[in-house]
């Protein structure tokens, strides 16, 4: 068979036909390389990045296109914060003046982009975490002054979150 090509094109066509799909398999590996996820540190203490593709509710979980060292998705939920429930339920005593769906509006204005993110460590099959969003915004306090969250004391043991809540009136 490659005699008879050979004969057909010549062998510097050959060569330039053999290099041409050499070419072509690299730019297939690098395309493949570029759009693989990035990798990112989540253990507790660590700073990582999530590029936000999507939002649950009003507390998260963020879904991030980044993956853990074990290859899975990033999921983020904002510690030390309870918003409504999509069916408006909540799990603290004082409950969030705005609904599960406003809740939920507010953290997908909010949590656009690519976040920076402080992790506390695991939380469930999520990582529990603090992050900015590009603007510098602390999401959680921003969404605690809105209302459209409750500092939740148990998971803020560190008091982070105390400066956030609005005085009573």
């Amino acid at each position: 068979m490659w005699g008879r090509l050979r004969s057909r094109v010549g062998a510097g066509g050959l060569v330039i036909g053999v290099i041409v799909v050499a070419a072509l398999i690299f730019i297939g590996f690098s395309v493949l390389q570029s759009i693989r996820p990035d990798e990112v540190n989540i253990a507790a203490g660590s700073n990582f990045s999530c590029t936000v593709l999507s939002v649950y509710d009003g507390d998260g979980p963020i879904n991030c296109a980044e993956v853990d060292g074990q290859g899975r998705q990033v999921t983020v939920r904002l510690r030390g914060i309870e918003a409504r429930e999509p069916d408006n339920s909540c799990q603290t005593e004082i409950c969030p003046r705005m609904s599960g769906e406003e809740a939920k509006a507010a953290l997908t204005r909010l949590a656009v982009g690519r976040l920076q993110c402080a992790s506390f460590g695991p939380s469930y099959d999520r990582v529990d975490a603090s992050c900015r969003n590009p603007d510098g915004i602390d999401i959680s306090c921003e969404l605690i002054r809105t209302g459209a969250a409750v500092r939740w004391p148990e998971f803020d043991r560190e008091e982070r979150l105390v400066s956030c809540v609005p005085p009573r009136q």
